[in-house]
């Protein structure tokens, strides 16, 4: 298990972000570097496309000025902005070659990013970002700046715009949680922008599915992963401890993901006894109620201690928590002018907000850890090898979380190869008239569309790959 993070204890000055403008030179030297990246910290050994032509015209419309492109890709392990990077930088000019369509240009895609991963992934990354051409957003904050450089990269961008609809890392492949109606919104503002121009041009939503797999012959490894937990929080893994077949390891991991909810019951002060109303521990929907009350007190929690009333769904209630903690922790206003006394309230302010935010860390994993996902057998036999790595790494995750951590924390030590599945189109500025007349309604079907698009990836991937 990692060492649990040092807890902030003053307020720091909020870093500026330079304004974005893609760097061809940074470009290059990234292609350069990208292999090695790739292999070495992303533990990438491949990545292929299912329907890469459908990419590649995407692109070549796009490149062509016969369209303005919306990227919108699946976001559940954590690492999808480099390695959709790399697939659109180094894959897929060689995909549109091998299928004898090479494109005008050289591939590249202006990525949006949450506001906070500059605070967070430190000076390399908030020297990086700008310079990719990356654009960050608030979720519930107006910024009017940030809105208009968005539209802007929307109509008149030179590169397609690449965004994850679930808003945040959601921490599974074979299913879709969650999605926001940011990307179908983002899409009828570049058709209403596009109206008002005069200009004809199609505004296409192209979701994009990503699956990565393992090899089982690494199962040592995510036993020796799953033993560091066992370790951790003093369970004795038992007569099979040792074994890393699939049955096992769930076995092992059933009893680990029952003890970190033990454990996150004691701290949180939650009664187990009243959780369970007499019924095994292990039974799904035991399950289920204790990860409802555990998501509850720590939101209550963290909303306490900022001074936050509740409001919207769980996820919504993170955004907010997120978004109190680092405006506490990197305040606005400059603290040069603050007096000694109003320096060390922010301080005070600044740690608060730390621990505060940890509660948010917790149901930001824990939120998508629900029992069904990880039960032990899938329909018709055991669980893929694929699955039992996710899940390991997210009990590893949780117990990280559980002691302060937060996602930078997160395990990567098994290789990898990526399969990225390619929807059809989405074309969604012929709706234009409908979300003038009903936009919330538009909204609700265009995002609806979409999670049926994914959820046909997820099912192609499955069941043909």
């Amino acid at each position: 298990m990692p060492k649990a993070p040092k807890p902030i204890a003053r307020a720091l000055k909020r870093p500026v972000l330079a304004q974005a403008a893609y760097s061809p030179a940074l470009g290059a030297l990234l292609r350069i570097a990208g292999p090695a990246y790739a292999r070495l910290a992303l533990r990438l050994r491949s990545t292929d496309f299912v329907h890469g032509e459908r990419l590649v015209e995407a692109f070549r419309d796009f490149q062509e000025g016969r369209s303005r492109l919306i990227l919108a890709f699946r976001h559940p392990y954590g690492d999808e902005a480099q390695l959709f990077t790399l697939a659109f930088d180094l894959r897929l000019a060689i995909e549109a070659r091998k299928i004898g369509r090479p494109l005008p240009r050289r591939p590249h895609a202006t990525f949006v990013h949450g506001y906070e991963v500059p605070f967070w992934s430190g000076p390399l990354v908030r020297w990086l970002l700008p310079r990719v051409g990356a654009l960050p957003v608030y979720h519930v904050r107006y910024v009017g700046e940030s809105v208009r450089r968005l539209r802007r990269a929307l109509v008149d961008g030179e590169f397609p715009v690449a965004l994850a609809p679930e808003g945040q890392v959601s921490y599974r492949s074979e299913t879709v949680p969650r999605l926001e109606q940011g990307t179908a919104r983002f899409a009828f503002w570049c058709a209403e922008d596009l109206a008002k121009a005069g200009r004809v041009e199609k505004v296409v939503v192209l979701p994009l599915s990503v699956h990565v797999r393992h090899e089982e012959s690494d199962a040592s490894s995510l036993g020796a992963l799953l033993g560091g937990i066992e370790r951790g929080c003093a369970l004795d893994p038992g007569p099979r401890g040792g074994e890393v077949g699939r049955i096992a390891l769930a076995e092992r991991m059933e009893m680990i993901d029952e003890r970190l909810i033990s454990l996150a019951e004691d701290y949180y002060g939650l009664s187990r006894r009243a959780a369970r109303g007499g019924k095994s521990s292990l039974d799904p929907t035991v399950r289920e109620a204790r990860r409802s009350a555990l998501i509850g007190e720590a939101l209550r929690r963290g909303e306490g201690t900022l001074g936050i009333e509740p409001e919207g769904d769980p996820i919504s209630r993170v955004y907010r928590i997120r978004q109190a903690g680092w405006d506490r922790i990197y305040p606005e206003a400059s603290a040069g002018t603050a007096s000694p006394l109003e320096r060390r309230l922010a301080d005070r302010m600044a740690g608060e907000a730390w621990y505060a935010m940890r509660h948010m860390e917790f149901v930001d994993l824990f939120y998508y850890l629900d029992a069904a996902y990880t039960a032990r057998t899938e329909a018709g036999g055991t669980p893929s090898f694929d699955r039992l790595v996710e899940c390991g790494y997210s009990l590893a995750d949780l117990a990280s979380r559980l002691t302060g951590g937060d996602i930078s924390h997160r395990p990567n030590v098994l290789a990898k190869r990526a399969t990225i599945v390619v929807a059809p189109p989405l074309e969604l500025g012929s709706r234009l008239d409908g979300y003038r007349k009903d936009s919330r309604g538009t909204l609700e079907r265009a995002t609806a569309d979409l999670e049926a698009l994914f959820m046909g990836c997820i099912e192609e991937y499955r069941h043909g790959h």
